[in-house]
């Protein structure tokens, strides 16, 4: 008796360090790994990996006396919302995730929500800016960006304080394009003149018969509410096309990607609004920016840093809820958390919905750009 008594305590004394040891949680992503917004989707799960990497390579976070790694389950949904679904429901009933980070596409994210909803796991977008995906009600679904709306707003103030009319738009035709392009005529004041309104469809590169609609209205301005790759094919068409009118981009517009694509004399002039402005002097982006160049060998961009802080925002949630497979109870974390990001301080409302700044900058004729709102935070060429 005596021998299987030690042989007992024996066995406990090896099995016991296991209940200390490292253990993995998965994290779900949704976003286009492929197809024509292939390479957005690498700028965000750019800063998805760097945050993993950062949490393991500090030894994890704890819960508890069990400390965690971090994995990530990567679906890639091609910005396509059958696939997008799909993928959700996989995500919540093969690989049970405790949570879902993406989305890259408004459409898609609206697909993923419901069924984020119906198996109680929370999903934290990092990019759509579709105003109405945080009006549904839903409560396992958060925005860590700002949404359509809130970067409106922004960018109303500052087209307010420059002669912009008419104001024409070329805008994608889908809920963001529309969404951005309506959101802006009810924002501008009461009698604002606005000239053509036109939209096109992902893949379309020829911009000619929108510019001479512009053209006809004799615009003053001209808002692209689109990505990088159509942004710049526009740009291209409306500056050989010989239209001076001001441009008024978005934030893939302001990244120095952007300006590969073109050159200075294209965009001298051109304001976007901005959730991230690469190069500001402030001390949370100048650190992202510098580990993200060190990584990735070029300038960040704001899909990263969005995502990088989602990632942080959905380890914070699972310390405070005590668990990492409870969603229900991340979801009440979620609810209630303050997590201070590289994009600002990040916590939600009552919608889901986080309130990060929203910055506009201005492209200078170098090919830096400037910081020019909000005024406590402008910044000369070279800062945005």
């Amino acid at each position: 008796m005596r021998k299987l008594l030690l042989t007992t305590a024996l066995a406990a004394a090896f099995m016991a360090p296991a209940a200390y040891a490292d253990e993995t949680v998965t994290i779900g992503i949704v976003t286009a790994q492929t197809g024509p917004l292939a390479a957005p989707g690498k700028f965000q799960m750019n800063g998805f990996n760097l945050a993993v990497d950062e949490i393991n390579g500090n030894g994890g976070f704890q819960i508890g006396d069990t400390t965690y790694k971090l994995e990530l389950k990567v679906y890639d949904t091609r910005c396509n919302a059958a696939e997008g679904a799909s993928a959700m429901q996989r995500l919540a009933t093969v690989d049970q995730v405790p949570i879902v980070l993406g989305e890259l596409c408004s459409p898609v994210a609206a697909a993923e929500a419901p069924i984020a909803q119906d198996f109680q796991v929370p999903l934290v977008v990092t990019v759509p800016t579709a105003q109405s995906l945080t009006e549904q009600g839903n409560p396992y679904f958060f925005r860590v960006n700002a949404n359509s709306g809130q970067l409106n707003e922004a960018l109303a103030a500052f087209v307010e304080t420059i002669d912009a009319e008419p104001l024409s738009f070329i805008a994608w035709n889908n809920d963001t394009g529309r969404g951005g392009a309506n959101g802006m005529q009810e924002l501008l004041p009461e009698g604002y003149k606005f000239g053509y309104i036109g939209f096109f469809n992902v893949g379309e590169v020829d911009f000619a018969n929108h510019i001479t609609n512009i053209r006809n209205e004799d615009s003053k301005a001209i808002m692209l509410l689109m990505d990088e790759e159509p942004g710049a094919l526009a740009i291209r068409q409306i500056r050989d096309a010989g239209l001076d009118a001001k441009l008024i981009g978005t934030l893939a517009m302001g990244s120095n990607r952007f300006l590969d694509r073109l050159n200075a004399d294209y965009l001298e002039g051109m304001v976007q609004y901005s959730s991230f402005p690469p190069n500001a002097p402030m001390e949370r982006i100048k650190n992202f920016s510098d580990t993200y160049k060190e990584k990735y060998g070029e300038e960040s961009h704001g899909f990263a840093a969005q995502s990088y802080d989602g990632i942080f925002v959905a380890v914070e949630a699972m310390k405070a809820a005590g668990t990492t497979s409870d969603g229900a109870a991340i979801r009440d974390a979620l609810a209630e958390i303050s997590v201070d990001g590289v994009i600002g301080t990040i916590s939600f409302d009552e919608k889901g919905q986080a309130s990060p700044p929203v910055y506009i900058t201005e492209w200078c004729e170098d090919g830096s750009r400037k910081i020019i709102a909000p005024e406590e935070f402008a910044a000369d060429c070279g800062a945005g």
